[in-house]
């Protein structure tokens, strides 16, 4: 019996004494992987991290900084499920479920990001990143006003954060608050001199309050550090055109539609500011390439009737008109103007009844008319 009973107790020191060695060895390579982690060697970082794992499997740490390297590797499936470990093996780990919800985020699982944020912060109310993270989740979903307050939390606990202001900054322009937009995105300029997006959605609103040279500034600015951006031209335009003006903001339109000719909204500025110049013939050409691009709308065809007006070139403005009616038989303004182009051609009759036929639809500058016309 002793000689048996000795044989057991060797057994379970030999057992004992072999999972010692089994977790130094899992700290060794744990501490090892946390090196080239640093470093940034994030692949060779896991392969050590998997050797702690294999020798320690309820290691709530090496699952948590495995995950990590997955995920600056982008690898968000793959780090969902090693913080899952992390979190099985130290259910208060705040830090594990923080950063399962930012992988959830990326994956845009945004019902489960903010399950694991709000489960982050149960564990830690000052977990600033749950906050922020929370914030961003909630603006994707384009719940603004609780975005505002999750960012607004965030803020308090580190004023120091450019990306909170920016993001609370969209909310709020999201909302129409654009005075209280331009002061988060002036915060995280402050912060973040280099933050481009910042100026960009500081200048809109800007636009949007009619601060136009302060917008202006802005874009400026950005157009020094990315010359070749065709939106930042036509936004600074848009912000000319608004202060009358007109030979900046069509160098400016012509800047945008030459880095991007298919520039919509572009085009459309262009064609207006070449009117209000008085250049008839660039803004039928302009009307006419959006007619072409936009064939069902029948106010740009109305629009390059009148350029032809201008250049009193009648029988092209009656086919511009007719093409407006015919897309819309219910336009004043199309009859308005025809009615003119047709006078100018001695056809009486014809600009009698258009002016008639706008007046009946409301075009209230037709009854002045109709007397002249239709005598």
């Amino acid at each position: 019996m002793t000689k048996s009973y000795l044989s057991i107790i060797g057994i379970f020191l030999s057992i004992s004494l072999f999972a010692q060695d089994n977790v130094t060895k899992s700290y060794e390579y744990f501490n090892e992987g946390i090196i080239f982690y640093k470093e940034k060697y994030f692949d060779t970082a896991i392969r050590y991290y998997t050797k702690a794992i294999d020798l320690n499997e309820e290691y709530p740490k090496a699952y948590y900084y495995r995950a990590n390297c997955k995920l600056k590797l982008k690898e968000y499936d793959s780090a969902v499920k090693d913080f899952k470990l992390a979190i099985k093996y130290d259910e208060q780990f705040a830090k594990a479920h923080l950063y399962k919800g930012y992988a959830q985020m990326q994956l845009k699982e945004y019902d489960k990001s903010l399950a694991s944020f709000e489960d982050a912060l149960d564990l830690d109310p000052k977990l600033t990143k749950a906050h922020l993270n929370k914030g961003t989740v909630l603006m994707k979903q384009k719940k603004y006003d609780s975005a505002i307050n999750s960012l607004t939390k965030s803020i308090s606990l580190n004023d120091q954060q450019a990306t909170a202001y920016y993001n609370r900054g969209i909310c709020q322009s999201r909302v129409k608050k654009y005075h209280e937009a331009i002061r988060d995105y002036g915060s995280a300029i402050e912060i973040k001199p280099s933050i481009t997006g910042a100026y960009v959605a500081r200048a809109k609103a800007y636009l949007k309050v009619e601060k136009f040279e302060e917008a202006i500034a802005d874009l400026n600015k950005l157009i020094r550090k990315k010359a070749n951006n065709a939106d930042f031209y036509y936004s600074r335009g848009c912000a000319k055109l608004a202060i009358n003006n007109y030979s900046g903001a069509n160098t400016d339109f012509t800047a945008a539609l030459n880095i991007k000719p298919k520039h919509k909204n572009a085009l459309i500025k262009k064609a207006l500011t070449s009117f209000n110049m008085k250049k008839y013939d660039d803004a039928a050409k302009e009307y006419g390439t959006l007619c072409d691009v936009f064939p069902d709308k029948a106010l740009y065809h109305v629009n390059r009737g009148i350029a032809y007006l201008r250049l009193n070139e009648y029988d092209q403005a009656v086919t511009s008109f007719n093409h407006a009616i015919d897309l819309d038989n219910k336009l004043p303004e199309a009859y308005f103007n025809r009615a003119n182009a047709f006078s100018q051609l001695n056809r009486n009759d014809k600009a009698c009844e258009d002016m008639r036929t706008a007046g009946k639809l409301g075009y209230d500058a037709a009854f002045e008319y109709i007397g002249d016309f239709c005598k």
